[in-house]
């Protein structure tokens, strides 16, 4: 992809302010970019800057604020993140030739790429996708359609050349991560190739990255950890038993944020304590023991806690919009609150998750059997549960060679 090198600084804020109404910003954010702008131009008038380069914009950020605002574990002030969007904006159109949305539930996709959507869904559900799938491939797909139509590209004269520049922007993003990406588009491109909108396959021009078996290990909490994060939260009102009964159901029965969020009320049975739900990830039937201290939370909130509405939903949002929680962020959002209360390390990403993880770690460490965790996981392959025999040190211990033949002691 080639950087727009030797582009005015003018002719960058002009195509920066014209890419605010093609993403279709709030009126509010659109403000703030503007005044940004006008801020970056009278810097670069001042000091004779009439050429744009990626330097320009740390040195600026640098002489604003006199502080490092690239260091995006550094806590800032408003004022710095406002600026240093802004200028993230400006940097995207100077190196992709148009500016990218930071989250997903920015991105208000062009209408034109609707239909197109929604059949591939379609497909996607009759070949037997789960709801989690679907959802993770149309979020992806989201993201390529807005590259697609800030480059001007017509769907139907994709080329790989494009394809390889949608990859460029990902950079920075875990392989993972990437592989996500990777496996969404090369799947939507052959279903275009098989209904004959591309006359050539491109799926086979969407590079993978290279992805290393059990690289990663499973985050998760220690027993004080949890007992501070739990004590934390102030029970005394509505949002306070929803969360709390919300976490133990993540920790105490190792569901998934998601699951939790759409849990209804057909899916529990009071009477024999069970609850039986359909994971939005794999589309598996999962039956669960409602444990006494998870009734105790979930019978405190429905009497006590949860707000009059029609939703079906166990839990529901508390503020306007009411109602079912329409993605995972706002569970998890709530729960990196209470570890920065708790004094915790406030982990970076899928901490919710972390305490499913927690779940297995414990029960290994109980010497449950593995297929027991599956079940109680609702993994469908046995190797998915394998990963957290990575968390049992004490395990791994006994099972270490000796070197020279003494036995390692504390590696």
């Amino acid at each position: 992809m080639a950087k727009l090198t030797g582009i005015t600084i003018t002719d960058l804020i002009d195509k920066g302010l014209i890419d605010l109404y093609r993403l279709q910003f709030a009126d509010s954010a659109h403000s703030k970019y503007c005044k940004g702008f006008r801020e970056f131009s009278a810097y670069c008038e001042t000091n004779n800057i009439a050429i744009y380069d990626e330097h320009i914009a740390i040195n600026y950020l640098l002489a604003q604020f006199d502080v490092d605002v690239t260091d995006l574990k550094r806590e800032l002030t408003q004022k710095q993140l406002d600026a240093r969007c802004t200028l993230r904006l400006l940097d995207d159109v100077y190196q992709f030739g148009y500016a990218r949305r930071n989250h997903h539930r920015d991105y208000r996709m062009p209408s034109v790429y609707d239909e197109m959507l929604e059949n591939y869904m379609e497909k996607c559900k009759r070949d037997g996708n789960s709801a989690g799938t679907r959802k993770v491939k149309r979020l992806k797909l989201r993201e390529f359609f807005v590259f697609l139509h800030g480059r001007g590209v017509p769907i139907e004269e994709l080329t790989s050349a494009d394809i390889s520049d949608f990859m460029v922007t990902l950079a920075g993003l875990s392989r993972v991560t990437i592989n996500i990406y990777v496996s969404a588009l090369r799947c939507f491109l052959q279903h275009l190739y098989e209904i004959g909108i591309l006359s050539t396959d491109l799926s086979p021009a969407v590079p993978k990255p290279k992805l290393y078996a059990e690289e990663s290990i499973p985050e998760t909490w220690t027993t004080e950890e949890l007992q501070t994060l739990l004590s934390s939260i102030d029970r005394t009102g509505g949002v306070g038993k929803r969360d709390y009964a919300m976490i133990l159901l993540a920790t105490m029965l190792g569901m998934r944020v998601g699951d939790i969020c759409n849990l209804k009320f057909e899916n529990c049975d009071w009477h024999r304590k069970l609850i039986t739900y359909t994971q939005q990830k794999t589309g598996k039937v999962n039956v669960l023991p409602i444990l006494p201290v998870v009734m105790d939370a979930l019978v405190d909130y429905l009497k006590n806690g949860r707000i009059e509405t029609e939703s079906k939903n166990i839990f529901v949002q508390h503020i306007a919009p009411y109602g079912e929680f329409k993605s995972s962020s706002g569970p998890s959002c709530q729960l990196k609150k209470y570890m920065s209360r708790a004094g915790l390390e406030v982990k970076e990403r899928k901490a919710m998750h972390s305490l499913r993880h927690t779940l297995a770690s414990y029960l290994l460490s109980s010497r449950t059997p593995l297929t027991i965790i599956q079940n109680a996981l609702g993994h469908d392959n046995p190797v998915t549960t394998l990963a957290y025999t990575k968390t049992d040190v004490p395990s791994l211990r006994e099972c270490s060679l000796s070197y020279c033949g003494e036995a390692v002691q504390n590696g």
